[in-house]
């Protein structure tokens, strides 16, 4: 038992923190001489994690494109449920949320993970209230000791992330919850 849950932290605090950096990476141009570079070193993005020993998630604040987009990753041995959680400003809510992020949405489900959208209020705070975009997917029952499984879900869920960041940006939405003077 203590095993498992000592690679559930490596999956989220080291394995998870590090890759997501790579939300945001530099691709070398084709206008110069072909060059070998590691995904770590092209990495543009930063990761800010909060996160309590012995808890089963942790909580990222994901710096890329621009913007920042605040992220909760839950890993129950091999149940994995992503939050993102988007200040709404004006009229965004979770069905038009929803809507904009269709395309998205689309792309993830091909690589196996089901969605869930819901309007969250903070708690203190009545003027203010989360789009939250649920994510759920199961790895393989050894996914804490499956490196290949492992592999493929923190690749998916970067990639997800990537492009959750992206799709939104193409239609405008602030994802930051600072800039929108929301508590994180």
């Amino acid at each position: 038992m203590v095993a498992a849950q000592q690679r559930t932290e490596d999956f989220l605090t080291g394995q998870m923190l590090e890759a997501l950096r790579a939300v945001e990476y530099g691709l070398p141009s084709f206008d110069t001489e072909p060059v070998e570079i590691a995904l770590g070193d092209a990495a543009r993005g930063r990761v800010e994690i909060r996160h309590v020993r012995g808890a089963s998630d942790a909580t990222y604040m994901v710096q890329a494109f621009d913007d920042e987009l605040l992220m909760q990753l839950q890993v129950n041995v091999y149940r994995l449920v992503v939050v993102y959680r988007v200040p709404a400003l004006g009229a965004l809510d979770a069905s038009s949320l929803a809507v904009q992020l269709d395309r998205w949405r689309l792309g993830a489900e091909h690589a196996g993970w089901k969605f869930g959208w819901r309007d969250a209020p903070i708690a203190g705070d009545s003027a203010k209230r989360w789009v939250e975009t649920y994510c759920y997917a199961f790895g393989a029952p050894d996914f804490l000791e499956n490196e290949p499984e492992q592999l493929y879900w923190r690749t998916d869920i970067v990639q997800m992330t990537r492009y959750y960041m992206l799709e939104a940006a193409r239609c405008g939405l602030q994802l930051s919850p600072r800039r929108a003077g929301f508590p994180v």
